[in-house]
């Protein structure tokens, strides 16, 4: 009885959001659905332009089809898919550790994102889960099947490629013969999902895309990390060049000039590097998988140039993955949690209409800034501790953080 109750309201507090307005992003998603609905599927796609893989506009497609289906508004089928989605992406989740207060947690930690604000990387969330799992059952054809849509519906779950492949040749390494039928499959399963994904959408369109998402001239697109303080230091310092603040208030400084990101770059590829070769000195555990692959993504978070408010949400599910596999990892979680939402409310609010108060504290300190300096510095002292504990063959109680 308790559970049904638990059950209910979730469900009532998640549609209750079903109509917010979300971020200017609606927008963009309403646009390529319109396209989508006019041109098909693949043409729309190609029109659109956008910089996320083909598979995203698949589910924007059903939902054009649910709209016409039932005579609703296209604003409210986009909704009601990523609510969908977010639920399967919940029940998925249950269903690997049937824990309802993890289940809850992972609920509302991608609610703000999701619902409220109306971005749709929950379309990639129940195929990440689905292959973290099958991964970590030694189901290696079904993760491959599943990893390769997840990319194919936003391109973020890549970044954490290296290391799943390091993984995956560990368990090969540790078996008596490598089992090259096994793997030969794998690699066939994922050649055959992108040759039918180029063959539907057409080479060009998808390579544009992939080439889109790495052009991204934001030195931070609103995400509180390294190069927020460094575009509020340049607003600061350099206001004839890139423009003085805005009532105490940073905005995002688009630029190419090595120059600038030279220093991000750098700590960005140096972090993440020495992050997989770490890893590669671990014993193969999945628990150790998926802890290195949280840092390789959070040193793209705090230091990559062009990373946006939302781009933390793959963060939040390997931190709650990483909990349910071992709970000394509840205040990193905890904090990545919480790094991503605040982020998101500071920009948006809890609706995408921004915040209904002034976030700077006595007209000349930015919260924002001063969330920014915490974010780097978690980060630093979670990443400096983990790589210089020597972890044990059966255990590592130190890496609590």
């Amino acid at each position: 009885m308790k559970n049904i109750s638990v059950f209910i309201l979730i469900i009532l507090i998640t549609l209750s959001f079903l109509y917010s307005p979300g971020t200017g992003d609606m927008d963009i998603w309403m646009k390529w659905s319109h396209n989508i609905d006019n041109y098909g599927i693949a043409e729309g796609y190609k029109i659109n332009m956008t910089d996320y893989p083909p598979y995203s506009s698949v589910i924007l497609f059903c939902a054009v089809q649910f709209c016409h289906l039932f005579k609703m508004e296209m604003f409210t089928a986009i909704k009601l898919s990523i609510v969908v989605l977010l639920f399967l992406t919940s029940l998925i989740f249950w269903f690997w550790n049937f824990n309802i207060n993890m289940m809850i947690l992972l609920h509302f930690s991608l609610f703000l994102n999701s619902v409220a604000l109306g971005y749709i990387d929950i379309y990639f969330a129940p195929m990440l889960i689905l292959s973290m799992w099958a991964l970590r059952e030694k189901r290696l054809i079904l993760f491959t099947l599943c990893f390769s849509i997840a990319c194919l519906i936003k391109w973020q779950p890549i970044i954490i490629l290296p290391f799943i492949m390091s993984y995956i040749v560990k368990e090969f390494m540790d078996c008596k013969s490598i089992d090259r039928k096994n793997f030969y499959s794998m690699l066939s399963v994922a050649i055959i999902i992108v040759i039918f994904t180029m063959y539907i959408f057409g080479l060009t369109p998808v390579l544009r895309a992939f080439k889109a998402s790495l052009s991204h001239n934001f030195l931070s697109g609103n995400a509180l990390n390294f190069n927020w303080i460094l575009t509020h230091l340049l607003h600061v310092l350099y206001p004839e060049s890139f423009g003085n603040l805005v009532n105490g208030l940073s905005t995002y400084i688009c630029t190419n000039s090595l120059k600038v990101t030279l220093i991000s770059r750098i700590l960005f590829l140096l972090s993440y590097v020495i992050t997989i070769l770490m890893f590669l000195k671990r014993k193969k555990k999945f628990e150790f998988l998926i802890l290195f692959s949280l840092l390789g993504f959070l040193s793209y978070f705090i230091f990559n140039i062009g990373v946006h408010e939302n781009h933390l949400f793959l963060a939040t599910i390997l931190a709650i993955i990483l909990l349910s596999e071992n709970k000394k990892y509840f205040w990193l979680t905890m904090n990545v949690i919480l790094m991503n939402n605040i982020n998101l409310f500071l920009f948006y609010g809890s609706d995408g209409l921004g915040l209904r108060f002034n976030r700077v504290i006595g007209n000349f300190i930015d919260i924002a800034l001063i969330i920014s300096l915490f974010n780097v510095t978690f980060f630093s002292v979670a990443w400096g501790k983990i790589m210089l504990i020597k972890v044990n063959v059966e255990e590592c109680n130190e890496i609590g953080v």
